[in-house]
């Protein structure tokens, strides 16, 4: 009996791990996460530095590490990494590994000397403070030598410039990209703007939308190919369906323009200006899994329209942004020469993040700064859309991980995957369920169905309802009871086989006919 039991559990065990095997490299990815989560709560190393990056017990090995990928030091810099302690001292480490801790101004003097012996006098100060430090201790950063250039190492071995905001010094932003600063806020909403950044967006799901009232009520869920840059075309549609409309492209990107003001998006349409709820519509994308990203300009002219010279309004970078492999490359592109921009993650309702993005204006009247005048005023001239501030409501990182792990959309992935883990732990516990299954519903009589095809299909159905519907239901504790059972039974076999043994000897060497 315990024989073909373990055997039913290894075939069930075996089709389960056949089972995870071909699930999709992001489901896989989503069960990383959320093991990465488990062990940050339960306390371990590996999940908090997953989860929040570069913990500062570790920032010797992630500055070294970091050093190693720069071909050389800069002429007349030296480098050093710098941590806050618990008790407001700041720890200093060279490429050697080398620790000098400074409690005081006095101190503070000392570090190059002591740690960088062989720099030039007057040599710049290059510091990499750990993640804690800047998210933890802002306050002690003013402490540090006037003049140093700051970084921030982050997990991964990643290093970001780091600048003092001008509305609050004591804050700073990270400069992830070549035109794109990220400001330090909450930390897991820095970590998760850093995820999104990253993300991978096709151009073909990047749906832009035309505002106008009249226009058709839906979108297709594939989106017309333009030819010549295989972008998607821009799609004319009623303002006053678009909601409704958003559950036919799940899972892509919508970007809309107008001008914001509190919640409402303001557009030109014929008659003067309408204006659209935006709670409403980023709740008809959240209840879709669509991303939105709104371009935010004074001009209320919508992409595709018709300007006074009868030409296509476009909106300035739209075009080539799209081009991007990511949506930090999107970002880069819109704020390329632009002075770039300024992001300030946070999170918005339950799986959602939200990015408010500024443009940041290139100080001094430069030569550049002056042909990006005259080209704003072109656009002007011509009706076209010049962006002035974006807005991004998009699913969060768990968000996401847990849309890859659903084989059924639309259903939760631990329903489905209870699911599925019921019917493997009733395989387990076959002897048990199929007995249950009887008493419910007793298997069919050849003598009550007057010919094969009828009781062959009868079988069929109630074989159905066995396997999808009663082993989900009654599997795990039957499967469960099984293993415990045979466990039991294990443990009594090797319990007893002295026992057994003894008597096996004593049968050997009982004489014949004895």
């Amino acid at each position: 009996m315990f024989r073909s039991r373990a055997a039913r559990v290894s075939a069930a065990l075996f089709s389960f791990a056949l089972l995870v095997q071909s699930m999709p490299p992001a489901a896989h990815a989503g069960w990383l996460s959320k093991i990465g989560r488990l062990a940050d709560e339960a306390g371990g190393v590996g999940g908090s530095a997953l989860r929040h990056g570069l913990p500062g017990d570790d920032i010797a090995g992630a500055f070294a590490r970091h050093m190693k990928t720069l071909p050389t030091e800069a002429p007349g810099t030296a480098s050093l990494a710098a941590h806050a302690t618990q008790e407001g001292h700041w720890r200093f480490t060279n490429r050697s590994g080398e620790h000098f801790t400074a409690a005081n101004p006095a101190e503070m003097e000392r570090i190059a000397a002591t740690l960088l012996p062989e720099s030039a006098p007057g040599a710049k100060l290059d510091l990499y403070l750990s993640q804690e430090t800047v998210f933890q201790r802002p306050d002690l950063v003013k402490t540090l030598p006037e003049g140093a250039k700051l970084h921030m190492l982050a997990g991964g071995g990643r290093a970001f410039p780091l600048a003092r905001l001008a509305d609050t010094p004591h804050r700073f932003a990270a400069e992830v990209r070549p035109n794109v600063r990220l400001r330090i806020g909450e930390e897991h909403a820095f970590t998760e703007a850093l995820w999104q950044l990253a993300r991978p967006i096709k151009r073909t799901s990047v749906r832009v939308v035309s505002l106008e009232p009249g226009a058709r009520h839906t979108l297709s869920s594939v989106p017309r190919i333009e030819p010549a840059t295989k972008a998607a075309m821009v799609d004319q549609i009623d303002p006053w369906k678009l909601p409704a409309a958003l559950s036919s492209i799940k899972g892509q990107t919508l970007v809309v323009t107008g001008r914001v003001e509190g919640e409402l998006l303001h557009f030109k349409a014929p008659g003067g200006e309408k204006a659209l709820s935006l709670d409403e519509l980023l709740g008809a994308a959240r209840a879709a899994d669509v991303d939105v990203v709104v371009l935010q300009s004074t001009k209320a002219v919508q992409p595709g329209a018709r300007n006074w010279l009868w030409q296509s309004v476009e909106v300035k970078g739209l075009g080539d942004a799209l081009g991007g492999d990511n949506l930090g490359d999107f970002l880069e592109t819109l704020g390329k020469g632009r002075g770039g921009l300024e992001i300030e993650a946070s999170a918005a309702a339950s799986g959602r993040t939200r990015l408010e993005i500024v443009l940041v204006s290139a100080p001094g009247p430069t030569t550049e700064g002056l042909g990006n005048w005259a080209e704003s005023l072109v656009s002007n001239a011509l009706g076209n859309v010049v962006i002035e501030a974006i807005k991004v409501d998009a699913a969060d990182k768990e968000r996401r991980d847990e849309l890859a792990m659903r084989f059924i959309p639309g259903i939760p992935s631990s329903v489905q995957w209870l699911y599925l883990a019921g019917i493997v732990m009733g395989l387990v516990g076959l002897g048990y369920t199929r007995s249950w299954w009887a008493r419910l519903w007793p298997a069919e009589d050849r003598a009550e169905y007057s010919g094969a095809l009828g009781f062959y299909a009868a079988r069929m159905v109630r074989g159905l309802a066995f396997l999808l519907v009663f082993l989900p239901l009654v599997g795990i504790p039957a499967g469960l009871w099984a293993i415990l059972i045979g466990t039991l039974e294990q443990l009594w076999m090797v319990l007893t086989a002295p026992v057994r043994a003894v008597r096996w000897i004593a049968r050997k060497l009982r004489p014949a006919g004895g």
